[in-house]
């Protein structure tokens, strides 16, 4: 009917330009939280975990004893409570063991991995293997970082996913290092240099055994990768598989990967035999069957997930791969055939995240679970959006004649227009969500809490129990309940009525722990 013209949808996007600016974006977003944790202080395991070390650290300073106390306080934990012995011995290991003043290690420490093993993981994905644009790889990875670190629903599971040292550390820290690793894995086959394949090869051995010990969720997903690469090697080894595009070189570092699996599957072990695992089962009731364990994990993943945590700015930025993948599609030579098979395995590693929890305490309702669970849908997701947009631009090359009109550094009229319209959508969808809700991203969390001054009363009223707390001459501590609570940085309190009560009290030397209620109401709750 009309003939028109936008001038804002015809300018045309580069890859390096949309790297760049979801780059800024990314570092835009976590400097608030990097600020917020200045803020932070320890509560709950934090005071359980690492108290041997602690009180070691404030009797004698060493620091060596300190840290043999922490793997002592390791074999303590795997003979009584849980067999996940690495990722004890980073909670036990704490940085406030060392003085409270050290606590905002925890955040930049969980962010500083997350977003390293994400890059890492990525680059030796499409890059190393695909041979894709380095700028478009870039892209998916802030995209999928904002998302992993942005879009999570609710406060609690923020606290525990990133500010909760005991908790963050636990999963998202070693959520993150699993990327690392099967980053390292794939670049010990398809790096250039041999010395570095080398030293990536003894590192994957190393961190094969760590991440075995890591969380059940980590650990059981890296066990059913470590399990499926060694089956494909003996496959290829008899001529049934065979490694696309690899020479003889390629081959063997491929037959070696068997070692770090194996390893793998060693500490995989290790956690499984604990004895700490079968006094904390014989104290939990609620747990479920093996195969009811399985079907509800598979539940889990709509009713969890895309129900309960996904959010329309999760949809926007899943249409933000479309033409991203498409683009980086264009020069990838490996055939993608299966697209059912693949959706199904993203599926079920998906799912497989739920069933330790329900097969050890019967439910998933811990933030720091649900925070990786989420993670691990997002990065999975991305994935699956990748293979079905290639297959789909592969079969329309091959079997209808598409040709594009892509460029090789910029997008078509029609992606930028998409991109530019997904772009301002989520702009405006934004600031619909965050003008009655200043909460809704980490980020505008973290600057609420900031420009109100609720992080800083919190900091000035743990600051005054910390004067009560290590004064030796004190033996019951009277302490003020707390009247600023920082959505994203606040956990939980000390009660006489929580089980961390009594560590809490040994963590600072005290006999009695006693609250004083606040007699009015903070504004800012």
């Amino acid at each position: 009917m009309f003939e028109y013209k936008l001038p804002i949808l015809k300018k045309e996007i580069t890859a390096k330009r949309l790297s760049i600016f979801f780059t800024v974006a990314y570092i835009l977003c976590v400097i608030p939280m990097l600020i917020m944790a200045f803020y932070d202080f320890p509560s709950a395991d934090d005071f359980s975990m690492p108290n041997w070390p602690h009180r070691c650290f404030a009797e004698t300073g060493n620091v060596f004893l300190t840290v043999v106390q922490a793997f002592a306080k390791v074999g303590y934990i795997y003979q009584v409570d849980e067999g996940y012995f690495f990722s004890a011995l980073l909670t036990t290991l704490s940085p406030a063991a060392y003085g409270e003043q050290f606590y905002f290690l925890g955040p930049v420490f969980v962010l500083g991995m997350l977003t390293f093993g994400v890059c890492y993981f990525y680059n030796a994905l499409f890059v190393k293997v695909f041979k894709a644009d380095k700028h478009l790889t870039n892209t998916t990875a802030m995209i999928t970082l904002i998302m992993l670190t942005q879009f999570i629903k609710d406060s609690d599971v923020r606290v525990e996913a990133i500010y909760w040292y005991s908790g963050a550390i636990n999963y998202t820290f070693t959520f993150g290092m699993a990327f690392f690793w099967l980053g390292l894995l794939i670049r010990c086959v398809y790096d250039e240099d041999e010395k570095k394949r080398r030293r990536m090869f003894i590192w994957a051995c190393i961190w094969g055994v760590c991440m075995g010990g890591a969380n059940f969720m980590t650990a059981l997903e890296i066990a059913i990768c470590s399990i499926l690469l060694i089956v494909i090697i003996i496959l290829s080894k008899k001529g049934i598989i065979t490694l696309y595009g690899a020479d003889d070189r390629m081959k063997k570092s491929f037959n070696l990967l068997i070692y770090p699996a194996v390893l793998d599957l060693i500490g995989f072990g290790i956690l499984l035999i604990a004895p700490g695992n079968w006094v904390r089962s014989d104290q939990t009731t609620a747990h479920l069957g093996p195969v009811a364990s399985v079907l509800r994990s598979l539940y889990s993943t709509f009713d969890v997930i895309i129900n309960k945590m996904m959010r329309w700015e999760s949809l926007l930025f899943f249409l933000l791969f479309v033409p991203i993948f498409w683009k980086m599609g264009k020069n990838i030579k490996y055939r993608f055939r299966h697209p059912f098979v693949f959706t199904v395995f993203a599926y079920a590693m998906i799912s497989s995240n739920f069933t330790p929890l329900y097969f050890g305490t019967g439910d998933f309702e811990s933030g720091r679970v649900r925070a990786l669970a989420w993670m691990e849908f997002v990065i999975l997701a991305a994935l699956n959006i990748f293979y079905v947009t290639v297959w789909i631009r592969q079969y329309l090359e091959e079997n209808k004649g598409l040709k594009s009109d892509d460029a090789e550094e910029r997008f078509s009229n029609a992606s930028s227009a998409f991109i530019m319209t997904l772009l301002l959508l989520f702009a405006y969808g934004s600031i619909l969500c965050v003008k009655p809700d200043y909460h809704y991203y980490s980020t505008t969390s973290c600057l609420y809490d900031l420009a109100t001054g609720t992080a800083a009363g919190y900091k000035a009223e743990n600051d005054e129990r910390l004067k009560i707390l290590h004064d030796p001459s004190v033996k019951t501590a009277v302490l003020q309940e707390h009247a600023y609570k920082p959505q994203i940085l606040f956990h939980s309190d000390i009660s006489a009525d929580d089980w961390a009560y009594h560590f809490t009290c040994d963590y600072y030397n005290k006999d009695e722990i006693v609250m004083n209620k606040i007699e009015r109401e903070n504004d800012e709750e």
